[in-house]
Formats: C-alpha cells, structure tokens, sequence
C-alpha cells in the first residue's frame, strides 16, 4: 500500500491545508478525510480527484470534511441527472451515526435541493456505513475504527474515529485522525499493536523563552482539542502521559498548529521542530507530498 501525505496540520491557513492522507492499493484510492482545503491540495500533489474511489470521514469538523461538497458537484451527473449516486460517484465510508449525522448536520443544507428535486446523500455518494465496533474490507486489508475523544465548542464531546489497517505480512498502520490525546487505557493498546502510528500533534501552547531544562522548553497552554507536542513528548510542565521510546520511534506527527507560524512556538519564539521531534525520539514529521510504502 502506498501512502501520500495529501495535507497536514494548519487546518484554517493557506500553506498545509488540514491533515488528510490518500491511500493507493491495486489500482484503487482512498482519501482519509476531505477538509474544504482538499481540492486544492490535490491538485498541488499533481492527483486527480476523480481517480478517487473511496473517502473516509472520521468526525464532523469543517477541515474534515469541507470538502465533500466539491466532490458532489464535481462528480454529479449533470447530464443524465440521476436520482442515485452514478457510477463515477465516490464511496462515502464512515462510523453509520456519523454518516447519518453527516448528512442532516452538515451537506444537506448545500445539497438538499437539485435541479428541482429533493435529492440525499446517495444522490451524490455510494454511502457505506460501518457499524459500531465493526471492520470493513478495503483492498485486501483490514480496517477497524477506533473509537476516539474530540471535544467540540461549549466542550461537547465528539465521536471521532481513528483507523488501523492490518494484513498479514505487512506491517500495521494507525491513523489517528486528529484527535485529542487520551489515558493510556484508551489508545495505548492500538499504539503498542501499530507498527507505524500517523498522529496529530499541536506545534503549539510551548514557550521555547523559558526552558524546563536545557532539554525542554515549558509548556503553558492546550487547547484540549488535540494531541499537543509537548504531551506526547513528556515534558513535565505538560503533566502528559509518558509514552514509551517504542512508542515514539514509530510515530509520524502532523504538524497541526491553528494559527501559530511556522517555525515559531505559540508564543513568536523561534524553534527548530524538525531537530526537537529527532531530539525527543519521534520517527520524524511529516510533510505534504512524502509517500510511504506498507
């Protein structure tokens, strides 16, 4: 299996759009995530959305799944106008609640109505949803959803759902998809039974002016929303999780920091992130445009 890096951390900025990834088994694609940011990044990445077969939706924020709609229209059946997704339509896969929700929350106020019809999500999507606690099959590999904690505005907790691909004689992929970093009885397990782990990481809330140690700079702010570095790190000033060496050296982080410069911490001090990540024993961070091969 082939990895891209289609876009990666910044969600709301114009250089790395959200992070998703697309996925390139036998012949067919995959796009986990589809941020409004999506089309562009694509086609910064030289590929063509309408080569994609399936896209996978984690949870229900605008820089994942922004882009549907340009998917929809773009891959609508203009001429023959048909009631059901065509045959170019991509498949929609996801958790069956957040699909449901998906619909009713999000893309049926901008694609309810059509030519003078009342149209659904599978007028524009081949929908498959997932049970809860149940695998799907997608190219010769099997992928379970991890259910995960996000919180919202006003602190709502959201589903959100990470994945791991798992085949026999390759090596098992973890897809975090963006969400906070929890106890260890909740995504540990799925990090010890990885072999490579692509986490979002906010670059973010450390202020490298005033320095724990000459090995850490101090931690002061998280948004609570996502994995923050400096938890996955283990800086003391975080009061993180202490994951294991195993667990960093296997771990690929998204550079994902709202608002915050690059090559800056929260606070407009200069930091190297590339030298802290090798520092602190990460496998690296990645970048729009690397590939990986499983």
């Amino acid at each position: 299996m082939k990895i891209t890096v289609v876009g990666c951390g910044n969600a709301f900025s114009d250089d790395n759009f959200n992070q998703s990834f697309l996925l390139e088994e036998n012949g067919r694609k995959m796009l986990i995530d589809c941020g409004y940011q999506v089309p562009l990044a694509l086609r910064m990445n030289r590929i063509d959305f309408r080569e994609i077969n399936d896209i996978y939706i984690s949870h229900l924020h605008a820089d994942h799944i922004g882009g549907l709609e340009y998917f929809a229209f773009q891959r609508y059946d203009w001429v023959n106008k048909p009631r059901s997704a065509p045959a170019n339509a991509p498949k929609l896969i996801g958790n069956e609640e957040l699909l449901k929700n998906l619909w009713e929350k999000s893309l049926r106020g901008g694609l309810e109505s059509m030519e003078g019809f009342v149209s659904t999500i599978n007028t524009f999507f081949h929908v498959d949803p997932i049970e809860p606690n149940q695998p799907f099959e997608w190219q010769g590999w099997t992928v379970n959803l991890v259910q995960q904690i996000h919180i919202m505005s006003g602190s709502v907790i959201m589903p959100s759902f990470g994945l791991i691909f798992e085949q026999q004689g390759h090596k098992s992929v973890y897809f975090v998809t963006d969400s906070q970093h929890c106890s260890p009885r909740q995504t540990e397990d799925f990090y010890n039974k990885a072999d490579i782990i692509f986490q979002d990481a906010e670059f973010a809330g450390i202020d490298t002016s005033q320095p724990e140690s000459p090995e850490h700079a101090r931690f002061k702010f998280g948004s609570g929303v996502h994995a923050n570095y400096a938890q996955l790190a283990g800086y003391p000033s975080a009061n993180s999780i202490k994951l294991g060496s195993e667990i960093k050296a296997k771990m690929w982080l998204s550079h994902y920091q709202d608002f915050v410069p690059k090559g800056q911490d929260m606070f407009g001090n200069s930091i190297d992130w590339d030298k802290e990540i090798k520092k602190d024993g990460f496998a690296g961070r990645v970048k729009m445009g690397q590939t990986f091969k499983i």
